[in-house]
Formats: structure tokens, sequence, C-alpha cells
């Protein structure tokens, strides 16, 4: 294999990839959050549980009776 071999390889290659890339960059992340979305599970989400829902539920219902003292009740 001569240098001339190799130079042809890397032109053809960059002639293929180049306008196939271009051609590309806006379809690949649409393509690849879809898929990440149907088969990955989500990283940051939290399922919703009974007890969640009642535990909001509780300090909505405190918040409502309670006077405005200018303090917040939520934890950091």
């Amino acid at each position: 294999m001569n240098i001339s071999d190799i130079i042809e390889i890397f032109i053809l290659a960059a002639i293929l990839f180049i306008p196939l890339g271009y051609a590309l960059r806006s379809r690949v992340p649409r393509w690849k959050n879809q898929l990440a979305a149907r088969f990955f599970k989500p990283r940051y989400l939290t399922p919703i549980t009974i007890n969640m829902v009642n535990k909001h539920r509780q300090r909505a219902a405190q918040a409502e009776a309670s006077p405005a003292t200018g303090k917040s009740k939520t934890s950091l």
C-alpha cells in the first residue's frame, strides 16, 4: 500500500462523509432523543407514589389552615 493509496482513501472518505454529516446533523439529535426516550429509563424522574401524594395533600391543608407568618415551610 503506497502513500498515494492512503491519500486516495482519505479523499474518498472525505467526499463521502462530509456531505453525509452535513445532511444528517439536524436529524441525528432527534433520532437520538427518540431512541433514548424509547429504550432507556429516565434518570432524574422518580415515580409518584400514593404516599407522596398524601404528604403533599397534608402539607397543602396545613398551609391553608395556618396563619401567614412570612416563613417558608419547605425544607432545603
